[in-house]
């Protein structure tokens, strides 16, 4: 149960910062830009959605298995 917790709080994180920063490479280095979202498109509400209810789950999930 930890396992999964943690693989919902990457998985959650991955979504809402996958959506917003965009890495990309100059020169053999990594460089972290931020991308314009319109907020009226669906598909960004829906996976800002998708990944707040993942870091939720995956919280709920490391203490479940904290208290158990």
């Amino acid at each position: 149960m930890l396992m999964l917790g943690f693989l919902f709080l990457i998985l959650g994180f991955i979504l809402i910062l996958g959506q917003r920063y965009c890495i990309k490479s100059v020169n053999n280095k990594r460089i972290v830009e931020e991308i314009e979202i319109n907020e009226d498109n669906v598909i960004v509400k829906y996976r800002t959605l998708l990944g707040v209810f993942s870091v939720v789950l995956g919280v709920l999930c490391i203490v479940s298995y904290i208290i158990y």
